[in-house]
């Protein structure tokens, strides 16, 4: 269980395709070596991972102001797929999106901040989470909600399929949910106020509070940790492999500073249970877990 001390560390539509050159130096000479490391995997474009992404999901995904891909998941996913050897391909949609696209064998990997539910993954293959934080239940800077029982009768916004939706059924069960398409629609109906309170993971909402008239009004700890989705009948070795450059990236102290440079709250307990080696990067530090 998380300490309640800490603090919190979808713009569907018009799709964006970007290829991002992530393989070591070109020339001629390189092309067998990449060639050879690609051919390893079973990848629906050859020698590319192809990625579904969400341009409005800070600080995991969003599209920078050149329409580039950029946060927290893109980062660590560009990374991972530097050290092998490949080229990431991404194309910019929703949470439904990515996991409807996995599904349907349009995408490898879905690189966002989504959670690992025991019900989606019985659709798609998650890497071991990468992240574990927070859910936050937000309002207009106006509001004077400060417990979960304040929002009974009132209408609570949330992205249509995320883990969210189910916090509202159950720890909000008296709340009138609204179901919206992505996080854009989300915050934009809190603001002209067709609805009181949005519902969103503690690190998106963290984005919002800076950006926007809005407060945190609740945050409870989340029930799982954000991971990489792949395709279920996609290839376990190129999961295994990313879940393995991750680690390598907690080792060598790259995880640690892509997360300071998004999140400035202390790495949460149940992500280092599932990547211990976190441990001894955090120690000592401010990101080491709080103590209950």
């Amino acid at each position: 269980m998380h300490s309640t001390t800490l603090r919190r560390s979808l713009l569907a539509g018009a799709t964006a395709i970007l290829l991002l050159p992530l393989t070591a130096c070109g020339g001629d000479s390189d092309s067998g070596s990449a060639n050879a490391s690609t051919a390893k995997y079973k990848l629906v474009q050859k020698g590319v991972i192809s990625a579904g992404t969400q341009a409005e999901q800070p600080p995991f995904a969003v599209t920078d102001a050149s329409g580039n891909p950029t946060g927290f998941a893109v980062d660590l996913m560009n990374e991972a797929a530097k050290r092998l050897d490949l080229k990431v391909q991404y194309k910019t949609t929703n949470l439904q999106g990515i996991l409807a696209g996995l599904s349907a064998g349009q995408y490898d990997i879905g690189v966002a901040g989504v959670g690992a539910t025991p019900e989606r993954a019985k659709q798609v293959s998650f890497t071991t989470p990468y992240y574990w934080g927070f859910t936050s239940v937000v309002t207009k800077k106006s509001g004077k909600e400060t417990r979960l029982p304040d929002f009974d009768g009132k209408r609570v916004g949330v992205v249509s399929g995320a883990v969210q939706e189910a916090f509202i059924a159950e720890r909000m069960p008296k709340a009138k949910l609204v179901k919206f398409k992505d996080q854009t629609a989300l915050i934009t109906q809190l603001l002209s106020g067709g609805v009181e309170a949005i519902v969103l993971g503690g690190a998106d909402a963290d984005e919002y509070v800076k950006k926007q008239p809005v407060r945190i009004a609740v945050e409870q700890d989340s029930l799982q940790g954000s991971a990489f989705p792949l395709r279920k009948d996609g290839d376990p070795k190129l999961l295994e492999d990313i879940d393995a450059q991750i680690d390598a990236m907690i080792d060598d102290g790259t995880y640690v500073k892509l997360y300071k440079k998004y999140f400035q709250d202390p790495v949460a307990a149940d992500l280092i249970k599932e990547r211990p080696n976190l441990a001894k990067q955090v120690k000592g530090t401010d990101l080491a877990p709080t103590e209950s």
